[in-house]
C-alpha cells in the first residue's frame, strides 16, 4: 500500500504516472515515514467507521490536503476511487443528507446529471466519504474555446435539472445575505480607501436589487448548490458530456438566480486567474447565459447583481481573507460588476470577449 502526496490527478485511473508526480514529495512503495503511517491509519479508520465492508480493501491514499481538515483520495484494491474530506465539527454528516437527498431524487450516476454519492460519514473523525467525480474541473475546457462553449453548455444543463428537482433541503436565502455585502464592502473600503466610493456604491446597488424589494412576491426558491465555482463541476470529454458536481456543503434551497449569477462571476475569475484573460470566461459565461435563460430564465433580472456580489465577496476573500495584496484586482472587478449592474450581463459580457486585453 502506498501514500502519495501530490496535485489532484485529471484522471484517478491515471494515478502515479510519468510527469505526474513531483518525487520530492511522493511517499512510494516501501518509503515508511511517520506521516504515511498516520495517513494510511486515518484512512483505515475512517472506512472502518464510515464503511466497514472497505476497510479492508485500501491500496493506496493519496493525501490532497493534510493537517485537521485532511482531504485525500482513495484507490482500492479493485480499482474504485473514494474521496475523504475532513470538517472541523459534524457539518459533514448534514452534507451526507444532502448528498443522499439529491441521489435519491435521481442525480446520481448513471444519471447525466449528478452528485457524487454519499458512501458514509465517520463521526469519530469528522469525515465524509463520496464517490469520486469522473472528467475534469470545468475550468480545464476554459482554454478551448469550442470544448469550453460546450463545457459551459453542459453546465447549464446540470443546473436547469438541478432546479426542476423536487427535493427537500434547508432554505438557504439568509446565507450570503444583504448584511454581509455591506459588511464585505465596508472592510474593503476601510482597508482600499481610494476605491470606497466604488465600493461602496456597487454595494449598496447590488444590495437594492436583491433585497429591498423582497416584499413583492418573488420567485419561488429551486435547489441550489451554493458554490457553484467551475472547480465544483467536473465534466467529460464527448458529445454528451455527464456533469458531476462536488462539494455541496452549502446545498439548499435559494433564488434560481443565486447560482447562475454565483457561477458566471466564479468562470471570469477562474479565467483571469488561469490564463491572464477574461475573454474565455466570458465566452463560456455568455453560452452559459444563454442555455440557461432558453430552457429556464426565472429570475434572471436578478442574475446581474448576483455577479457583482459574487465580485464583492471575491475582493473580500482575496484582500482581507487571503491577504494576497493583488490589490490590481480591485479596479478590474469592480469595473466588471459597473458594467454589468448598468449595461446587463450580455453586453457586459460581449466585450469581455472582444477586448484583446484584459480590462484595465
Amino acid at each position: 500500500m502506498t501514500v502519495s502526496q501530490h496535485q489532484p490527478p485529471s484522471s484517478p485511473g491515471r494515478l502515479l504516472t510519468s510527469g505526474q508526480v513531483n518525487p520530492a514529495v511522493a511517499l512510494r512503495p516501501g518509503f515508511d515515514t511517520i506521516a504515511s503511517r498516520e495517513a494510511m491509519r486515518w484512512a483505515r479508520n475512517v472506512l472502518a467507521t464510515a464503511v466497514p465492508p472497505l476497510a479492508g480493501s485500501l491500496d493506496q491514499v493519496v493525501m490532497l490536503r493534510d493537517g485537521h481538515r485532511r482531504l485525500a483520495l482513495l484507490e482500492l484494491c479493485d480499482g474504485r476511487w473514494l474521496a475523504l474530506k475532513q470538517y472541523r465539527d459534524s457539518q459533514g454528516a448534514w452534507t451526507r443528507k444532502w448528498l443522499q437527498r439529491l441521489t435519491d431524487a435521481g442525480f446520481a450516476p448513471p444519471a447525466r446529471f449528478a452528485v457524487t454519492p454519499a458512501r458514509g460519514w465517520s463521526g469519530i473523525h469528522h469525515t465524509l466519504v463520496t464517490d469520486v467525480a469522473g472528467g475534469h474541473p470545468w475550468t480545464h475546457w476554459l482554454r478551448a474555446p469550442a470544448a469550453g462553449c460546450a463545457a459551459a453548455v453542459a453546465a447549464a444543463d446540470w443546473l436547469i435539472r438541478l432546479q426542476s428537482l423536487s427535493v427537500t433541503l434547508p432554505d438557504r436565502t439568509r446565507y450570503r445575505a444583504g448584511e454581509q455585502l455591506r459588511w464585505q464592502a465596508g472592510r474593503l473600503a476601510d482597508q482600499y480607501p481610494d476605491h470606497a466610493t466604488r465600493l461602496l456604491r456597487v454595494a449598496e446597488t447590488t444590495h437594492r436589487l436583491l433585497h429591498d424589494n423582497r416584499q413583492a412576491a418573488g420567485p419561488g426558491l429551486v435547489p441550489s448548490h451554493g458554490d457553484l465555482h467551475p472547480e465544483n463541476l467536473h465534466v467529460t470529454r464527448g458529445g454528451s458530456p455527464t456533469v458531476t458536481a462536488i462539494d455541496v456543503d452549502t446545498a439548499g434551497l435559494r433564488r434560481p438566480s443565486y447560482d447562475v449569477g454565483y457561477a458566471l462571476a466564479q468562470l471570469l475569475v477562474a479565467s483571469w486567474m488561469r490564463t491572464g484573460s477574461f475573454r474565455p470566461g466570458a465566452g463560456a459565461g455568455l453560452a452559459f447565459w444563454r442555455r440557461w435563460t432558453a430552457h429556464n430564465g426565472t429570475d434572471a433580472d436578478a442574475v446581474p447583481a448576483e455577479v457583482a456580489r459574487t465580485l464583492m465577496q471575491s475582493l473580500h476573500f482575496e484582500l482581507i481573507t487571503y491577504r494576497t495584496a493583488r490589490t490590481a484586482l480591485l479596479d478590474r472587478w469592480l469595473d466588471i460588476a459597473e458594467a454589468v449592474l448598468a449595461d446587463g450581463l450580455c453586453a457586459a459580457f460581449h466585450t469581455l470577449t472582444t477586448v484583446q486585453e484584459p480590462v484595465p
